[in-house]
């Protein structure tokens, strides 16, 4: 949080969160006294978001909406992107999301974006994983089992979750998740923000400034400038 807190206060004016989920980053941004607005393709999500906001007496501007289809009042001099969210995009609506951010920055507005790679996907083409099980307040019980894959052409580690819920010995309901997480490669990316027009490219390792990326475990994290 301190990266961006760091960063976001030096630039000050407008931040959009994307992808901003329940809340994970948007929230320390606002309680920093950030001026912080939040973007979402789930309604759950957003629900949640708000939920969390309300409980510490914030009140965001958040909207609905497709990253690729961005499209936002005004302008905004920084946009961030974290904990990994810019994957979950295929490789052309990550595209999209570019030059969406593109438009809704002010000049020498920067984006924020981290990427990682799936390591512990790449050791074997197929991974099942069965997780602790989760006690709910009704008695029930969540069973939760993941199955990783890679397909290397496509650069795409999709992993799939089934959800079980037990009560009293019985399957009561079942939910399946489709999690796709497409990576890129550190010179693939930076090549992918030159294309787009994207100025003044850094790169630092885990969220820490002066450190660089030196192994597959990394989080990559990528700022640019829009002149």
């Amino acid at each position: 949080m301190n990266y961006y807190i760091k960063y976001l206060d030096k630039i000050g004016g407008r931040t959009l969160e994307v992808m901003v989920g329940t809340g994970r980053l948007l929230i320390p941004l606002l309680e920093a006294g950030l001026n912080v607005e939040g973007i979402d393709a789930s309604p759950d999500m957003l629900a949640c978001c708000r939920k969390h906001c309300l409980e510490r007496d914030l009140e965001p501007v958040i909207y609905q909406g497709e990253v690729e289809n961005l499209d936002l009042p005004g302008k905004y001099n920084a946009i961030v992107v974290t904990f990994g969210s810019f994957m979950l995009l295929s490789r052309s609506a990550a595209i999209a999301a570019l030059q969406a951010f593109a438009r809704h920055l002010e000049p020498q507005g920067r984006i924020f974006i981290d990427l990682e790679l799936p390591i512990e996907d790449f050791k074997a083409q197929n991974i099942v994983k069965q997780r602790e099980p989760i006690e709910c307040a009704d008695g029930s019980i969540i069973l939760m089992q993941s199955s990783s894959s890679i397909d290397w052409l496509e650069q795409l580690n999709l992993t799939l979750i089934r959800y079980e819920k037990w009560l009293n010995g019985n399957l009561i309901a079942t939910e399946l998740q489709r999690l796709p997480l497409h990576w890129f490669g550190r010179d693939e990316f930076i090549s992918c923000l030159q294309e787009n027009g994207y100025k003044d490219i850094t790169l630092c390792a885990n969220y820490t400034p002066d450190l660089q990326p030196n192994s597959y475990k990394d989080t990559l994290c990528f700022s640019a400038l829009m002149p």
